[in-house]
């Protein structure tokens, strides 16, 4: 079970979000907008965040840069959900501190596996 912060000015999407993963076995915490979802990431510390990209106020571009130069966070798994479907504007967030990215609409399989993709092994065998 993982700890997962999601951020999304839509509370139908955060709910949708949190449910499945929810389902899947992780703890969920949920925010409307930028602000507060970076403040609860970087006093929580989750194991992954799943940020929207357009957002009023701090937008979830912001938030990744924001992140990646917190030397405690740097290395945390960031998802972002976004409308956006160019590959370019994909690669844009990516170099902007996003580990992988996932289009809206989305199903539930898309989102799962990238979160599994993006979490920690936490059955790794070497691990002890």
């Amino acid at each position: 079970m993982a700890r997962i912060i999601v951020i999304d000015d839509d509370a139908d999407i955060v709910r949708l979000v949190a449910i499945r993963l929810e389902r899947a076995g992780h703890e969920v915490d949920e925010y409307y907008d930028g602000t507060s979802g970076l403040e609860a990431i970087q006093s929580a510390k989750p194991d992954l965040a799943v940020v929207d990209w357009m957002m009023p106020g701090l937008d979830g571009i912001a938030v990744a840069q924001a992140v990646r130069a917190d030397a405690a966070l740097a290395s945390m798994p960031l998802l972002l959900l976004t409308a956006r479907s160019d590959p370019a504007e994909h690669d844009y967030a990516c170099a902007q501190g996003f580990s992988a990215v996932v289009t809206k609409p989305f199903s539930k399989v898309e989102l799962l596996d990238a979160v599994t993709a993006l979490l920690p092994d936490q059955g790794d065998p070497e691990a002890g």
